[in-house]
């Protein structure tokens, strides 16, 4: 699974894009998941997303037929766009 992940240098926020078409099986929703985690806790925030819902986000994403996931994380919590 290949996930960009870039940190803006100002704020320390993070970007991270994941094209639609990486996500073929639990492990990669998982790793997904659980990157957006680990890169929440740098800005003490609760984990805002549930693996379920991460996996109905690409479903939504797929029936839209988007490309890519876009997830920012910063001060002012999870954004996950499409």
């Amino acid at each position: 699974m290949k996930i960009d992940i870039t940190q803006q240098a100002k704020d320390h926020t993070f970007h991270l894009i994941v094209k639609i078409d990486q996500f073929k099986n639990l492990r990669d929703y998982e790793t997904c998941h659980n990157l957006i985690n680990a890169l929440s806790l740098d800005f003490d925030l609760d984990p805002e997303i549930t693996l379920d819902d991460l996996k109905n986000i690409v479903q939504e994403a797929k029936n839209e037929e988007a490309l890519e996931l876009s997830c920012t994380i910063g001060n002012e919590g999870v954004d996950i766009e499409f």
